[in-house]
């Protein structure tokens, strides 16, 4: 199995059908958008477009937006609201300056979000793992507001990150590419991973507004991150984009006396909806 997956040419492949997503020929787009339709049956009565015709390219259907009211905003100040939809694969405590996925892989802290920072505050604290399926909503939004005080963006790789990948692939979420950020709240700091996976062409920070093709444009966008006057994050607020589906991770100090208790493997979780409550003092 490992001979095949190194075999698989994930970049090239990406590349590929990233070319044909981005393509905004009419009927190619239309026939990519149908035949997702028909496999996959989202509901579009929730998106601000509601008909397959009215989008640029099945990237621009894929990573759609929602109505305004599609996803009530838990506003509760103790609220940490789910950054995006998708279901709980893993959720624990953070030992060691470790996590612990699939009950058996251990993660460094630094090395899956690209820096030492945080490491100390987050001993003892909870990291949260979530799924996106390709029918989830791809965007990914604020969970506590805050300022962003880093980004990162690192990895190569290009692997699945579905079940079977994360309970057989060692260091999955660290050999993949993905985007870190370090978010400085009213009480804390916290941080939050975007993980790639095959056929993710990109992660898009909110901040860039160019058409960037270039994986090399993408990775120097999040390292040289928002300007000043963007780095001020509400709750809800989006912060990236997948291309394709793949995983997020948020990860909280000790301090935040993170209860998690509603939550439970593979539970369906909707952004805006309340994911944990920060502990009283």
């Amino acid at each position: 199995m490992k001979i095949l997956r190194n075999l698989i040419p994930h970049h090239f492949l990406t590349f590929c059908v990233g070319k044909l997503a981005s393509s905004k020929n009419k009927t190619l787009k239309n026939i990519l958008i149908k035949i997702f339709i028909k496999a996959y049956k989202p509901d579009l009565s929730l998106a601000k477009l509601k008909r397959p015709e009215d989008y640029t390219s099945y990237n621009d259907f894929f990573t759609r937006e929602l109505e305004d009211s599609a996803r009530p905003l838990d506003a509760s100040t103790n609220a940490v609201c789910s950054p995006v939809d998708g279901s709980i694969v893993d959720y624990g405590s953070i030992e060691s300056g470790q996590l612990i996925q699939a009950k058996r892989f251990k993660y460094d802290l630094s090395d899956l979000m690209g820096f030492p920072l945080l490491a100390d505050e987050l001993e003892g604290g909870i990291f949260i793992t979530i799924y996106l399926a390709p029918t989830d909503y791809h965007r990914i939004h604020c969970p506590l507001a805050g300022k962003i005080i880093k980004s990162n963006h690192m990895g190569d790789s290009l692997y699945s990150v579905n079940l079977n990948a994360q309970t057989s692939i060692p260091s999955l979420y660290i050999k993949n590419e993905r985007a870190s950020l370090v978010i400085q709240s009213s009480k804390f700091s916290y941080g939050l991973v975007a993980v790639g996976a095959s056929i993710v062409g990109s992660i898009v920070p909110f901040w860039e507004k160019r058409d960037l093709m270039k994986r090399s444009s993408f990775k120097e966008s999040w390292n040289n991150g928002p300007k000043e006057d963007l780095k001020i994050v509400n709750k809800g607020q989006e912060l990236a984009y997948f291309k394709m589906g793949s995983t997020v991770i948020l990860l909280f100090p000790k301090v935040a006396k993170l209860n998690i208790n509603s939550l439970y493997q593979n539970k369906t979780v909707k952004f805006g909806e309340r994911l944990a409550e920060i502990g009283s003092d």
